[in-house]
């Protein structure tokens, strides 16, 4: 007899804002599923939901309570060009499956089906005639030949440097990270069984790529991506990455979800965004039609957020000069705006501080979250930060129709 297998379900905080309003505890629900029909008895622990405006998933654990992170953990790091991407890239997939995984009724669990080296290879170029190549899914940067069995070759060439560039600009490496999560959910039988795949692809809007001369010398290269090539694109690797995963034993029958991220260019201050989405039931392996993800985010302040968004750029204008004239002295202020389908989704604002008191924090904090509430009329959360040379100094949440959250840090 194998031993009992305990699965654990916590409640996960994302870390979207830094911390929450509130947090209800209560006591943790034990499920206990017995043996019957050669199946051994099953122990799933449940804790009580997080209070809070957002709904976030609850997670799979590991059987010894500790956190499971998927073995492709860390794959994500060397690949992508932006730090503010990567952050965005994984928490927006997490909203991408709400659309088709309820929180109330899904937990979520970091993806354990691909490796960190098959998604390493899966992010090469194509080349069949080496093996750490052939599964690549980027373009190769030789032409392809096929023989009369199907067999696939490529046609290596010697190409001088420039060649060589212009075969690369030609040819630019789209997909830049794939990403898996998976979604259980409790059956009526009261077990807990995979009920969904969501699979992220990132791709760039810029391809960046070196090339050495015979002295050993490097020289850098930047090629930008039209967003009708970015999607052509991901949309030809989504549905190779679905044929590989229905061709896994018991991935048959789970639903799959894939969404395209477009990448901003290396240094932007804000990050990318998901272009586009489509779903598979169970069996299904072909991908019929896309659903467009009107996503963007804008820095204020700036041209483009005034020139698009006037509102919300003249509110944030005015915080900002109520703010310094309350503080008697400039202060670094800055925000970024998360719009989906041309409406404010979430805003951030950050305040950096110089020199200051204890006694002027809890005034400024005290002033900001008033002001807030006054100034900006969207029906979005609004997170305040204050800042300081020192580190955090204090956090204002504001929800809608809500007191501001406020705290202070000593």
């Amino acid at each position: 007899m194998k031993s009992k297998l305990t699965i654990i379900i916590v409640s996960i905080l994302l870390v979207l804002t830094g911390c929450v309003p509130s947090l209800e505890r209560g006591e943790n629900e034990i499920i206990i599923v017995e043996e019957s029909d050669g199946v051994e008895e099953q122990q799933y622990i449940i804790t009580p939901t997080i209070d809070t405006p957002e709904n976030f998933y609850r997670n799979v654990l590991q059987e010894d309570g500790s956190y499971y992170r998927s073995p492709a953990r860390g794959t994500v790091a060397p690949f992508m060009n932006n730090r503010i991407d990567i952050n965005q890239f994984e928490l927006g997939l997490m909203e991408v499956a709400t659309t088709r995984f309820s929180q109330d009724r899904y937990f979520f669990r970091e993806g354990n089906t691909l490796s960190g080296n098959e998604i390493n290879s899966w992010l090469r170029r194509y080349n069949p005639n080496e093996d750490r190549y052939r599964h690549g899914l980027n373009p190769s940067l030789y032409d392809i030949e096929v023989d009369g069995e199907g067999n696939e070759t490529a046609e290596e060439e010697e190409l001088s440097l420039e060649e060589l560039e212009e075969r690369m600009r030609e040819r630019p490496q789209v997909l830049s990270h794939l990403i898996e999560h998976q979604y259980f959910y409790q059956t009526e039988d009261e077990r807990v069984e995979l009920g969904g795949i969501v699979i992220g692809l990132a791709l760039n809007s810029v391809y960046y790529f070196r090339l050495e001369d015979d002295r050993g010398l490097y020289t850098f290269h930047e090629q930008p991506l039209t967003d009708e090539m970015i999607e052509t694109k991901g949309r030809e690797i989504a549905q190779e990455v679905v044929f590989r995963l229905r061709g896994r034993p018991g991935l048959e029958e789970i639903p799959i979800t894939i969404a395209l991220y477009r990448e901003e260019r290396r240094g932007s201050i804000v990050p990318g965004s998901f272009i586009s989405m489509t779903s598979l039931d169970a069996e299904e392996a072909v991908i019929d039609d896309w659903e467009a993800i009107n996503e963007e985010y804008y820095f204020f302040p700036s041209a483009e957020a005034r020139r698009e968004y006037p509102n919300e750029s003249n509110n944030f204008n005015q915080f900002r000069v109520e703010v310094e004239e309350f503080f008697g002295r400039s202060i670094g202020i800055v925000g970024k705006g998360r719009y989906k389908n041309e409406l404010l989704e979430e805003m951030t604002i950050e305040l950096n501080l110089q020199s200051h008191g204890k006694p002027e924090i809890v005034a400024l904090t005290q002033f900001i979250s008033n002001r807030v509430n006054n100034i900006f009329t969207a029906s979005a959360p609004i997170y305040v930060y204050v800042n300081s040379v020192h580190g955090p100094e204090s956090l204002i949440i504001y929800y809608p129709n809500e007191e501001p959250y406020i705290h202070i840090y000593k």
